[in-house]
């Protein structure tokens, strides 16, 4: 009875995976898939075997017992699949020791299946012999001999005739001695003639190897000096064309995304806000209103305006906490791991608060109560409110980090000593804001690295974070003072969300316990573009003073990106990086984005000032 198949080996001989050996229970399997799709049963590295398909082949079981065998197909992959260096077309035969190769020079391996049933046996090697060269047959010396004989009998008949005597002609003969000779001489004419032949095609085949030999080095030498009179010329044009053409042709996103993708990385975070008096955390109260929940705002006494509904106290757990959380971009300027990032990505707290919570509001009028009364403040009838209009610009675009009123929970009264609304001072509380996370992944690593806020700048969304790594990081190189220009080709990195996500599940063993875990693998994503316009901040001139609605920003064509590349590097087509990819916007389905320019990264750089 034939041994069942406990499982299949695969011996890697290329691609990432390259001297490794995969052991693959067989069980009740009967399908192995392979390609790059983390799910396969054979799963290649998804970046560094980039020839290799998601889904590129396919193994199937076939029978059972003694009538078992395997077979090989194509799952309609982009490169191809080779067996044994023929490309498969359809379903084939698969047998132990048989290569498979996955893309012409792609990742290659071996099959083999353990135990090896008897029947189950390896292709023939089949080995080329050279043609012997043609017999040439030659009489042999018995044969002439006897022609000779022959010969020289009858001469000697006819050459003698009768004698003078006119009696019977005398008999000649040949003796042994005479015929052994003629076979001597006949065998060393054959000897000699062989040897002739032997040695003309000895020297045929050596004088035109060196014939062939001299012809080839004299057609190598002959195509070096053509090329290098090609290069002189490609070299000569080039020098004659004008620097901004060569700045144009520059990288190509490829490239930079091969040489600048470990510098890229992920920055996620979440943050709070917190009275500075007391430490504890700010919350926006929300309210029922005609059978919804919204968000809370007060109407402020003296023309004040409208402020956020703001409390210490959450008794319903209904209330929301004023803070952040999400993922964007960054990008390494030093190997001693210095990182920018937006301001919003990692001081989330110093920049507009925006909607948050959702554009529809209740706005309450402000409601004072006298001294010493103990009595519940009336509450006059709420209407609701939309923050996109512009009436409440204000309040739309508050910074946590500004302050506020800290209101009681149940009227909107303020709740704090000296924290009452007063139009001839600033009576507001102080808010400070903190990263309760703050943690960068970088390209293809599946582990987070702590980091910590080193400074933000006070003039654009430009942030300046730090790890601490073991090892020297990959860096990009600014370009602070680089002329940037209206069509200039831009390529930007980063880690959008709307981008696919790759995954891997992987088995880990702690404590003799083995977890299976699904991982998402950190990859950035290259987008390319230009500089669709360019807008200044304020600048005063003879003319008058002039500003954008944006501030200092480049306009981008990049649209094929948003949310989670924020603060992802924007390079020119010298591979430097120009600015900080910052944000976008919206009208009706029309979208554009923005980027901050560099100098103000670079700026974050000098504790010093030059």
């Amino acid at each position: 009875m034939t041994t069942p198949i406990e499982r299949i080996i695969i011996r890697h001989l290329s691609g990432s995976k390259a001297n490794q050996i995969e052991q693959l229970p067989v069980g009740d399997s009967r399908e192995f898939t392979i390609g790059r799709d983390p799910a396969s049963k054979i799963a290649f590295d998804p970046v560094g075997d980039s020839v290799v398909s998601r889904k590129h082949a396919l193994i199937r079981i076939m029978g059972e017992g003694d009538n078992v065998s395997f077979k090989l197909t194509d799952a309609g992959s982009s490169n191809g699949t080779f067996l044994n260096g023929e490309r498969v077309n359809g379903e084939v035969e698969l047998l132990p020791e048989d290569t498979i190769e996955l893309g012409a020079k792609g990742p290659k391996f071996t099959f083999d299946v353990q135990p090896r049933p008897a029947n189950f046996a390896a292709r023939t090697k089949v080995i080329g012999v050279s043609d012997t060269a043609a017999t040439r047959v030659i009489k042999t010396a018995e044969a002439a001999a006897s022609t000779a004989v022959n010969a020289a009998a009858t001469g000697a008949s006819t050459a003698a005739g009768p004698n003078a005597d006119g009696g019977a002609p005398k008999k000649i003969g040949i003796g042994h001695e005479t015929v052994q000779r003629l076979i001597g001489e006949e065998r060393g004419k054959a000897n000699r003639t062989v040897t002739g032949a032997i040695a003309a095609v000895v020297a045929f085949f050596v004088l035109g190897g060196a014939a062939l030999y001299w012809a080839q080095h004299r057609e190598l030498e002959r195509r070096d000096a053509e090329d290098k009179l090609v290069q002189n010329e490609t070299e000569e044009r080039l020098s004659r064309i004008p620097g901004d053409v060569n700045l144009k042709i520059g990288m190509k996103p490829r490239e930079i995304y091969d040489k600048f993708a470990k510098a890229t990385v992920q920055v996620g975070m979440m943050w709070r806000l917190y009275d500075k008096q007391t430490g504890r955390p700010i919350q926006h109260k929300t309210v029922d209103y005609k059978g919804r929940r919204y968000p809370a705002y007060v109407q402020l006494p003296n023309n004040l305006g409208v402020v956020r509904w703001l409390t210490l106290e959450d008794d319903h757990i209904t209330n929301l906490m004023v803070g952040g959380g999400g993922s964007g971009s960054g990008f390494v300027i030093s190997e001693q791991g210095y990182i920018l990032t937006n301001k919003h990505v990692a001081a989330g707290w110093q920049v507009a608060y925006g909607a948050e919570g959702g554009r529809d509001g209740i706005l309450y009028d402000y409601v004072v109560v006298s001294s010493g009364k103990k009595r519940k403040a009336k509450i006059k009838e709420p209407k609701l409110i939309d923050l996109y209009d512009s009436a409440y610009a204000d309040v739309f675009h508050w910074i946590p980090e500004s302050g506020g009123y800290i209101f009681k929970t149940d009227d909107p009264t303020t709740a704090l000593a000296g924290n009452t609304p007063d139009p001839n001072s600033n009576n507001k509380a102080s808010f400070v804001g903190r990263n309760e996370v703050l943690e960068v992944k970088f390209h293809g690593s599946r582990l987070g690295v702590n980091a910590s806020l080193v400074r933000t700048s006070p003039d654009a969304d430009a942030a300046l974070v730090k790890i601490d790594s073991p090892q020297t990081l990959t860096k990009v190189e600014m370009a602070p003072n680089a002329a940037v220009e209206i069509g200039e080709n831009i390529t930007v990195l980063g880690y959008p969300a709307v981008s696919v996500e790759n995954f891997v599940l992987r088995q880990t063993e702690e404590r003799g316990r083995i977890r299976s875990q699904l991982e998402k693998i950190t990859e950035a994503t290259v987008t390319e573009g230009i500089v669709s316009k360019t807008a200044s901040g304020v600048k005063s001139t003879e003319g008058g003073t002039f500003a954008s609605d944006m501030g200092d920003v480049y306009q981008l064509s990049v649209v094929a990106t948003g949310s989670g590349n924020s603060g992802g590097p924007v390079f020119n087509s010298s591979g430097k990086v120009i600015g900080l990819f910052t944000y976008s916007r919206n009208v009706g389905d029309t979208k554009a984005t923005m980027a901050v320019p560099i100098k103000y990264g670079a700026e974050l750089t000098q504790a010093q000032r030059e």
